[in-house]
């Protein structure tokens, strides 16, 4: 009776372990996708107000360079801190800091987690949610690297 009783027990706690685990990357993946979206509409007004990406403080192109640190170089420039006009979100827990590279043809950001954790199995998800020109993922053995186009 008392076996009976823990095998109920241990298959309920189970259950719910699997539930929680199912709504946290749930959340996550939601999570990124909104601040995906949120980045993506901050850069994209500031090109459409200044005609160029954001750049650095010093007037060059993003070279991995923070996001939040970046200027829209319009009439009045300003940060994409949040203070004035641009926002860029805090980064979800253990994500790095959102950064941002220009080249001659193209601009993304990007941020990195930790392999085989429950952010790095909701990278992998997306994965097919978005093109190939557009999203892409590597890494080096320890963390995984997200690329989000926005010129490619």
């Amino acid at each position: 009776m008392i076996a009976i009783t823990l095998l109920g027990i241990m298959a309920s706690l189970s259950i719910s372990y699997y539930n929680t685990s199912t709504i946290s990357k749930q959340n996550i993946k939601s999570e990124l996708q909104s601040h995906i979206q949120i980045i993506t509409s901050t850069i994209l007004q500031c090109k459409e107000l200044s005609n160029i990406m954001p750049l650095q403080d010093d007037g060059s192109k993003a070279d991995d360079t923070l996001l939040n640190t970046m200027e829209c170089n319009t009439t009045t420039t300003y940060k994409l801190d949040g203070q004035r006009g641009g926002f860029i979100p805090k980064p979800l827990q253990n994500f790095t800091d959102y950064k941002a590279t220009q080249s001659e043809d193209e601009f993304y950001f990007k941020t990195t987690t930790p392999l085989n954790t429950y952010n790095d199995d909701v990278l992998v998800e997306l994965n097919s949610t978005y093109s190939d020109n557009q999203y892409e993922l590597s890494d080096d053995g320890t963390d995984r690297t997200m690329k989000f186009y926005l010129s490619h």
